[in-house]
């Protein structure tokens, strides 16, 4: 298919190699603008912000050995496409861009009062194809009429059974992972719903090693019989949200879970993300309100650390940020 290149990974700034990544933070979010249902040029004074708070940290990423990032946000949420490129080329980074669609999210949740605002409305307006062509677009020819091309396709439930308009996305990523061979990325904060995720996409023809299934820490710690069933046929797990200053006891029995993945065999199946965020989830665009500084930085200065005096072992690090997200990135 036109615009696709197999064995490369799909960045705003073009194709490079899977060995240019370095380390990969794997579900990041550059501009998050959870209020809106309308993509737009980005406001001026959030690109201010992003210049000039996001891009110092993240050109201190490759200090770490960390040369790129995926921007797990989708539309409508995202920046404009001309700011991925200015942040990625301010930085020197390798940004990977998604289309796709987020949950139905739960009325009286956040900002949700009322169903219109659950879910963004072209999900329920359109069939399944012509979602799916919207991603397809997005990735083989670019967003908004740029060559900014996605790299990626996010998904996310609410519940551990999907509804009906998540469902329906599920349905399209499907078609258009199918079509174009990039990974799909997933919202999976529910127990269980990795299941649900994971049994939908597969009875679609979705590769289970095209798949990465998003925040799932506790999963990997209290779900361990079906998260390893799943590794098994080659789906990789995304543990996020990996603040320090919090569940001390919690992340002890993580590492455990983790390392105990890698005595069995399954550390190829296992990534890393943040969920750092500049985001609007309580009102005003402002640096992320649910993660600790400093952005992106904050997985080698804080969060790596304190898994190294757990046990984790340096091997297995390099695993999870290095060589896996190299394999899931590249079209397929």
């Amino acid at each position: 298919m036109a615009g696709l290149s197999k064995g490369k990974v799909i960045t705003v700034r073009g194709n490079v190699e899977p060995q240019a990544l370095g380390a990969v933070l794997m579900h990041e979010h550059l501009h998050s603008a959870c209020r809106q249902w309308q993509e737009q040029p980005t406001l001026p004074e959030r690109v201010q912000l992003l210049m000039e708070y996001a891009v110092p940290n993240l050109r201190q990423l490759h200090d770490h050995g960390c040369h790129a990032l995926v921007d797990a946000t989708p539309p409508p949420w995202r920046a404009w496409p001309d700011t991925y490129v200015q942040i990625a080329e301010a930085a020197d980074l390798h940004v990977v861009l998604a289309t796709g669609f987020y949950r139905e999210m739960e009325v009286g949740t956040f900002w949700v009062t009322c169903e219109a605002d659950a879910i963004w409305p072209v999900v329920r307006e359109k069939s399944a194809e012509e979602l799916a062509e919207m991603c397809i677009t997005e990735i083989t020819e670019g967003v908004h009429g740029t060559a900014v091309r996605a790299g990626c396709i996010k998904l996310g439930t609410s519940s551990a059974q999907l509804t009906e308009a998540e469902r329906k996305a599920f349905c399209a990523a499907a078609i258009a992972q199918k079509a174009t061979g990039v990974p799909i990325i997933t919202h999976c904060t529910r127990p269980g719903a990795h299941v649900s995720q994971l049994t939908l996409l597969t009875e679609q023809g979705v590769d289970p090693q095209r798949i990465v299934i998003g925040h799932t820490a506790r999963h990997l710690v209290y779900e361990t019989d079906t998260v390893r069933e799943w590794m098994k046929r080659g789906a990789t797990f995304c543990p996020t949200n990996l603040r320090m200053d919090v569940d001390w006891e919690f992340w002890a029995q993580f590492v455990q879970a983790v390392r105990g993945l890698f005595w069995t065999g399954l550390g190829e199946y296992l990534t890393l993300g943040l969920d750092w965020a500049f985001e609007t989830q309580d009102g005003p665009f402002v640096g992320c309100t649910f993660m600790p500084p400093p952005p992106f930085r904050y997985m080698f200065m804080v969060t790596l650390p304190r898994f190294r005096k757990l046990g984790l072992e340096e091997a297995a690090i390099e695993q999870m940020l290095v060589h896996n997200p190299a394999r899931i990135l590249p079209v397929q």
